[in-house]
């Protein structure tokens, strides 16, 4: 089983709604930009999903460090 990365999932996070505008255009038709149809809409997601998803990037690659210097100073 592999193991949960939380980089992984901050990154994710902050591309999701840009992948949920696309899916969506893609089945409504029309653009991706248009917020007639709801597809631009989900664009508007990327004022929080930003922000978190960097913030769950940042501690991810702090828990890294700290592990990686608790296993190189013992």
């Amino acid at each position: 089983m592999k193991q949960f990365s939380m980089l992984g999932f901050g990154l994710f996070i902050i591309v999701l709604p840009i992948i949920l505008a696309l899916i969506s255009s893609l089945f409504k038709g029309g653009s991706i930009f248009n917020e007639d149809t709801g597809s631009g809409a989900y664009l508007w997601l990327l004022i929080v999903s930003i922000p978190s998803g960097l913030l769950i990037v940042v501690m991810a690659l702090i828990v890294k460090i700290i592990k990686r210097r608790g296993s190189s100073g013992s």
